[in-house]
Parts: C-alpha cells; sequence; structure tokens
C-alpha cells in the first residue's frame, strides 16, 4: 500500500512538474534580461590602394524580448580610412526566450591615402541602444606599395635609363641651358634637376627623342601605378608620349598623351596595372616628337609603385 501511495505521488509530481514548465514557457517567463549580439561576416580585412574599398555584413541579434533602435559605428579607424553604415540604424525584435530577431547592415570600408608603411590595427564595430553597448573587433590592414622605381635625377639621367635621339639633333637631358626654370618657374612639385627635352632650345631643327626607364620586373605584382611630375608647354605639332612595354622595349603600348594644349606643372598618375603587372620584362618611356622648333617637356620625380 506504502509503495503504490509513493508511486501514484511520485507520477503526481512529474504531471504538476511538467505543467509547470509549459505554463511557464507560455505564460512569458524571461530565461535572461532582454539583451542584443552583434556579428560580423568577417572579422579581418585588407585595403590596398588598388583595391581601396570593402563591404562586411553587420549582424544584430536580439534575445529574451529584446525590442528597440540600435546604432552602429566603428571607434579606432585609422587616418585615412572612411566607414558607412547602410542602414546606420536597425531594430531587431524577440518573443520571450526566443531569438527572432535579427537585424543587419552593411558596412562599407573605404580608403583614402596611402600609408608610408604597412600597417594593421583592431578597430571596434559598436552597436549601441540606450547604456547597452556590444562590440565586434575588426582588424584592418592597411597596406604600403612596393616602390619598383624612384628616379628624380638629382645626379643626372643615370646610366640604367636609356636615352634614344631619332634624328640625331637633340635628346632628353639634364642640362636646362635655356633656363626654363628660372623664365617658367616656379615649376612646383618639379625640382632642379630635372628631364628636358628643349625643341624651342635646340632651334630649327626636328626632335624625337625617347627617355627609357631600366627593365622592371613587375611579376610579383597586381597592381602597378605610374607617378611623375611634368610640364609640357605646347607650341604647335609636338606630342608627348607616355608608353608601356612588357617585352622589354619592342613593343609599345600608349598610357598617356599630350598634345595640343599646355599641360602643367603637375602630378600625373597612371595605373598601368591592365598592361604591366605580372609582367617581368616592363619598360616605360617619355617619347617627345613632331618637334621643330616648338617649346619644350620637362619630366621630374618619375615613382612605379606595386601591390
Amino acid at each position: 500500500m506504502r509503495k503504490l501511495v509513493g508511486i501514484v505521488l511520485l507520477g503526481l509530481g512529474l504531471s504538476l512538474g511538467l505543467v509547470a514548465c509549459q505554463q511557464g514557457g507560455s505564460s512569458g517567463v524571461q530565461l535572461g534580461n532582454p539583451d542584443f549580439t552583434v556579428n560580423l561576416s568577417r572579422s579581418s580585412v585588407t585595403l590596398t590602394n588598388g583595391k581601396p574599398q570593402t563591404e562586411i555584413l553587420v549582424q544584430v541579434v536580439a534575445k529574451n524580448g529584446f525590442s528597440g533602435p540600435i546604432t552602429l559605428s566603428v571607434e579606432g579607424l585609422p587616418e585615412g580610412v572612411q566607414a558607412t553604415f547602410d542602414p546606420a540604424s536597425v531594430t531587431p525584435q524577440s518573443t520571450v526566450n526566443v531569438v527572432t530577431g535579427v537585424a543587419q547592415a552593411t558596412l562599407v570600408l573605404k580608403r583614402f591615402a596611402t600609408p608610408e608603411e604597412t600597417q594593421t590595427v583592431t578597430a571596434q564595430v559598436k552597436a549601441s541602444s540606450g547604456s547597452t553597448v556590444k562590440q565586434a573587433p575588426l582588424a584592418l590592414t592597411l597596406t604600403a606599395p612596393t616602390v619598383v622605381l624612384s628616379e628624380d635625377f638629382s645626379e643626372g639621367i643615370p646610366s640604367s635609363w636609356e636615352v634614344i635621339d631619332h634624328t640625331g639633333e637633340g635628346g632628353w637631358t639634364t642640362e636646362d641651358d635655356c633656363d626654363r626654370e628660372t623664365d617658367y618657374g616656379p615649376l612646383d612639385p618639379i625640382i632642379a634637376p630635372f628631364a628636358i627635352i628643349d625643341s624651342d632650345c635646340l632651334g630649327y631643327v626636328d626632335v624625337d627623342t625617347e627617355l627609357r626607364t631600366p627593365v622592371l620586373d613587375l611579376s610579383a605584382y597586381s597592381t602597378v601605378r605610374l607617378r611623375f611630375d611634368h610640364y609640357f608647354y605646347y607650341y604647335e605639332e609636338e606630342k608627348g608620349d607616355v608608353d608601356v612595354s612588357t617585352d622589354g622595349g619592342i613593343t609599345w603600348t600608349n598610357v598617356a598623351r599630350f598634345s595640343g594644349e599646355e599641360v602643367g606643372p603637375k602630378t600625373e598618375t597612371i595605373d598601368i596595372s591592365s598592361i604591366a603587372a605580372g609582367q617581368a620584362n616592363v619598360r616605360i618611356r617619355f617619347h617627345y616628337y613632331d618637334a621643330n622648333y616648338d617649346y619644350f617637356w620637362i619630366v621630374d620625380n618619375v615613382v612605379v609603385e606595386a601591390e
């Protein structure tokens, strides 16, 4: 009899416990305080000059009955990087005990400046609602390009460069015989000595000359940029071409042409990745031609950067 009563009481206790659990779940008893979390689709990104922008999916998950707007932001970004969210605020909602509140936004990171050296920083993506703040770390790497070539002609035209005089009447030099620096200066950002071909100074002769860089091995790079300072002072028919060769100077592809108007003094930046990236036998030339008692072309601070 005692055994039977114990079995009945045990069964009754289990039934009451089950009912209590069912009632607790249906009556809105919370397992914890209303809260949310923030997650990133990627925890690390790299920005380069060739790929200066990237997107990250930011997901905010609400739980335990949380509902309300959450503002998104980023702290700890390095100088030269801008962050924007689309949208800037999200509103996830959840029911009691059930995580159903999921909202997401796109974080866009864009690089506007080139660092002097490669750097990695850890920024914090923040989701804020009132006094509640959640963070997710984001490792951000900014790469500095490799300087493959840099020449300012301060010691003349280097022996590794090549000057070709097609007419025999005059070629590229660093001798400013007609003193263009004084007559047309200041030439900022150009600083003497510089490379110059001066048709006006040479007089009534046909001028056709090339200034060629050494051979550059760019086989390890996917992005290549050419930068130079110059002053193309135009008179009539003369042309100034910037060309790139991937076979050491046998064939050339034109990437810039100056003719018909005065240009500079100014800095030119040309992305030559589609031609030169991944190539092991690259040369660049500054070709001045169709000139006869015209004016001049000055070139200075030639830089090739690659990533």
